[in-house]
């Protein structure tokens, strides 16, 4: 498989964005509903989970993989992983990467942190996906909300790796359980799901050395409302 370019138009990424946002809840329209007592969804102030280290004890763990991680998130943010482990194991420390990438694009959107360090230790400097993470971190920071709810990745495809450090990675994405929360009010948009819901983003995650060190995401592109790819 050829090798898309590692560069992206910063103008298709605000683009991108601005979609994104509004596919979980960040535009116009949906229903406001409390985060009280009564079944409502917890806010961010009640703490933050903190997914199973990898180098918490189990071989899954100290191997790495997608599913282990120790980027922190609110408890009320769920990154669902439908991805096979592939048997390469370069090809699955990729996936490993890139699972991270997305965890890392939506720690800097709750922490409204467009310097956010979690970010720039899983992304290529000055590249698409670390532009990306910081658009959305911006966007969610003016709109004072921040992501809650389920976002789920599935349908992945990993592409040859290229002189043992450039590998193309794609996956589905289904937005249509992520929310917005209103960082003041405590308030969670809800939006019905819709063609917007559903993207495929494509992924060239890369790595300095390709002896020893972690895949990082270079660039990023995402196709929006890609119901065609991804509806199930």
């Amino acid at each position: 498989m050829q090798l898309r370019s590692t560069t992206a138009s910063l103008v298709a990424v605000a683009a991108v964005t601005a979609l994104l946002v509004s596919a979980c809840g960040g535009g116009d329209g949906g229903e406001e509903k409390g985060s009280g007592k009564g079944g409502g969804i917890e806010g961010a102030k009640d703490g933050s989970s903190r997914s199973p280290g990898r180098d918490g004890g189990s071989d899954e763990a100290a191997s790495g993989d997608f599913r282990t991680s120790d980027i922190e998130l609110p408890k009320d943010l769920k990154l669902v992983f439908d991805w096979e482990k592939p048997g390469d194991p370069e090809k699955a420390a990729a996936l490993d990467g890139a699972a991270d990438y997305v965890r890392a694009y939506m720690h800097g959107a709750v922490e409204h942190d467009l310097a956010d360090p979690v970010v720039k230790r899983h992304t290529v400097s000055l590249e698409s996906a670390g532009e990306f993470a910081r658009s959305f971190a911006n966007s969610s920071k003016e709109r004072g909300t921040r992501p809650t709810g389920t976002q789920r990745q599935y349908r992945e495809h990993i592409g040859d790796v290229t002189d043992g450090k450039l590998v193309e990675v794609s996956f589905c994405v289904n937005q249509a359980k992520l929310y917005a929360k209103n960082i003041k009010s405590g308030k969670v948009k809800h939006t019905e799901e819709s063609p917007s819901s559903y993207l495929h983003f494509t992924l060239v995650m890369e790595k300095e050395n390709p002896k020893a060190s972690p895949w990082k995401a270079r660039a990023f592109e995402a196709e929006t409302k890609a119901v065609g790819k991804c509806r199930d």
